[in-house]
């Protein structure tokens, strides 16, 4: 497997898993098990956070000179928030059709 349909994967299982969180987080609300407040939310997004963090570390290629770094980390950026914000939009919507408004 090389190196862009392995970053493809990683990305895609990424933001696959925002909808698949939200879902379970707001069951776990709904059926008053847990209680999701500002820190709870706020673990959520730190370990989205960090999980990308850890796929720019590992997938995106290493380049001496820090112009392609730069470039890199830019076409990066950008693709995992367009997959960011379509995963909310799947989330949005499979929570509504799951529990309502």
């Amino acid at each position: 497997m090389n190196a862009v349909s392995r970053l493809g994967l990683h990305v895609l299982a990424w933001a696959a898993s925002i909808p698949v969180l939200n879902v379970g987080l707001t069951a776990l609300e709904r059926h008053h098990v847990l209680l999701v407040s500002g820190p709870i939310a706020a673990v959520a997004a730190a370990a989205l956070l960090l999980w990308v963090a850890l796929i720019y570390w590992r997938c995106v290629p290493h380049r001496a000179r820090g112009v392609e770094r730069g470039v890199y980390l830019l076409v990066f950026a950008v693709s995992v928030l367009s997959a960011g914000v379509a995963a909310l939009f799947v989330a949005f919507w499979a929570t509504v059709a799951l529990f309502g408004l």
